[in-house]
């Protein structure tokens, strides 16, 4: 305490009360004597004039006695400390007076330091009642400023646990909910895109984009029905509300993401779950809202499901016809990209057709999906090959593919990826066997095979092998053995070979049709470009 203690004396003998206002030192002990009194009638008006903190009283008194002046005063001076002066042959009289609240006594005759004492005793209660009172106080601040955080986890437990309804309607009074004890609906909101879209801003940015939607929801909410709304994770808000008879959950849901969009630069995606009575049902209402919220799988946000709309959860997720599997697949084997994706988008679109299944049963069948893809590509793909394709089908089980058009084009892309590996592969492969042909070609350029007989050496039909030859080199198998016989034609006359040698060597039948190729093929002659060659080797 900062002011001064204030004791009031009252006996109807002067001498006690002049010794005990004026022989000792008040002031030094830091108290201060508010007044003197010779009766008990004189001193309860002086107690209520100067309301004091210590009364230091005679029990016997003439008029009015201290008993009764304190009995009569302790409702107006409440935390009041009484010290009763008795003589000795008031000692019980005193005794009882104690325990039914004056704070001490003193029996006559008695010293200062005797007074002094109890006085001091009472100053310090006094004290250490005024510090509880100041910690009380604060504590009651400090609950009131904290109220909102209990309520809010209050409902956190209520949403996350049953809760048992004794134990849940002890704590709705203590926090003093405001709210109906009846008749609730959970709402829950979600920012479509959040952790993308505040990836770089400052954490004060984020926490003022949250309040600004908090807000908006709650001006929402309120401006149609009660409701209390907190934050129910990072990117979420939940909204217990009572909805009144003539409210349509759906239709404030609907006000609610248009206002966000209408207020705000984004947009919310809610989840509604279907009334309940009871304080400790709220648990049930909040799986529900979670379960609606998770169609906004299908719009990829910005819209409204309401559970009891939705398809109930033991509903089979949908089979692709095997055919259509057989012939993706086929096409996956082929790396034919342009037809793979349209029949992708064949299976996509008989996704949608009738009731759309929980979504969490069609991300399953999308992960199935691509990992069915995956063994048709490791068929031909090497483990090293395999592994960018690998990380792509797990992306389906991402947090962060949020919507179906996500998952869709993660598909797609592992198509693409896994096709153009395959792609790869075929054409290396084609590369590797048409260079085998050439070589045997280039070392057997004296013998008139046929297509057939090159198709045979790589095992392969003559028609498969004619069009992957042209389709690596550019040229059908006869004109490149042509070519390849007249670059060695040239060579041969360089070296001055006779052109009926060389001929045969080729194997040429006569010289006039070697010439004739030669000439078609070089434009000149075979005597004219051995004579060239000659000429300018001069």
């Amino acid at each position: 305490m900062t002011e001064e203690i204030r004791l009031c004396i009252i006996d109807d003998v002067p001498d006690v009360v002049e010794g005990i206002s004026r022989g000792i030192p008040w002031s030094d002990y830091g108290i201060t004597v508010a007044g003197t009194a010779g009766n008990g009638v004189a001193g309860r008006e002086l107690i209520l004039q100067t309301k004091p903190h210590i009364v230091l009283t005679d029990i016997r008194m003439p008029r009015l006695d201290g008993l009764q002046m304190m009995k009569e005063l302790e409702h107006v001076c409440p935390g009041m400390k009484t010290i009763f002066i008795s003589g000795y042959t008031d000692f019980e009289y005193a005794q009882q007076a104690v325990r039914l609240g004056a704070f001490d006594y003193v029996i006559k005759p008695f010293h200062p330091g005797q007074i002094v004492e109890l006085v001091l005793k009472a100053k310090a209660a006094i004290e250490e009642e005024a510090r509880q009172a100041k910690q009380y106080r604060e504590m009651e601040r400090k609950l009131r400023e904290s109220m909102p955080y209990l309520r809010q986890e209050y409902f956190q437990l209520l949403l996350q646990y049953p809760t048992p309804a004794e134990q849940a309607a002890k704590r709705w009074d203590f926090l003093n909910i405001e709210l109906e004890r009846e008749g609730f609906t959970v709402l829950l909101a979600e920012i479509d895109g959040f952790a993308e879209r505040i990836s770089s801003s400052p954490v004060q940015e984020v926490e003022l984009i949250r309040f600004t939607l908090h807000n908006i929801l709650e001006e929402t909410i309120r401006s149609i029905t009660k409701g209390f709304i907190f934050r129910d994770h990072s990117n979420r808000f939940a909204a217990i509300i009572n909805p009144a008879a003539a409210t349509d959950t759906e239709a404030l849901a609907e006000l609610c993401r248009e206002n966000i969009a209408k207020y705000s630069k984004f947009t919310i995606s809610l989840g509604i779950g279907e009334a309940v009575s009871h304080i400790h049902d709220i648990y049930y209402s909040y799986n529900q809202a979670r379960t609606a919220l998770s169609y906004n799988f299908y719009t990829g946000g910005n819209s409204v499901y309401s559970y009891r709309k939705v398809q109930p959860v033991d509903e089979a997720a949908p089979q692709y016809a095997a055919e259509k599997e057989k012939e993706l697949f086929f096409l996956l084997r082929s790396g034919n990209l342009p037809k793979a994706l349209d029949l992708l988008e064949e299976l996509f679109a008989a996704d949608v057709n009738g009731t759309a299944p929980p979504p969490d049963m069609m991300k399953g069948r999308y992960y199935e999906l691509a990992f069915l893809m995956n063994r048709v590509f490791a068929e031909k793909l090497t483990p090293v090959e395999m592994k960018p394709l690998e990380r792509q089908a797990h992306r389906l089980k991402d947090a962060g593919l949020c919507s179906l058009q996500d998952l869709r084009e993660t598909v797609k892309e592992l198509c693409s990826m896994g096709c153009m590996a395959m792609e790869q592969k075929h054409t290396d492969a084609a590369n590797q066997v048409v260079d085998q042909v050439i070589a045997y070609i280039r070392d057997h350029l004296h013998e008139n095979n046929t297509v057939n007989d090159y198709a045979r050496l790589v095992f392969l039909s003559g028609s498969y092998f004619a069009n992957l030859f042209k389709k690596v080199t550019g040229y059908p198998v006869a004109q490149f053995v042509t070519s390849e016989r007249m670059e060695r034609a040239k060579e041969m006359l360089a070296q001055g070979m006779a052109v009926q040698d060389i001929a045969l060597a080729l194997g040429y039948e006569g010289r006039q049709y070697f010439s004739e190729l030669f000439k078609k093929h070089t434009g000149v002659t075979p005597s004219e470009f051995k004579q060239a060659y000659a000429d300018k080797e001069k």
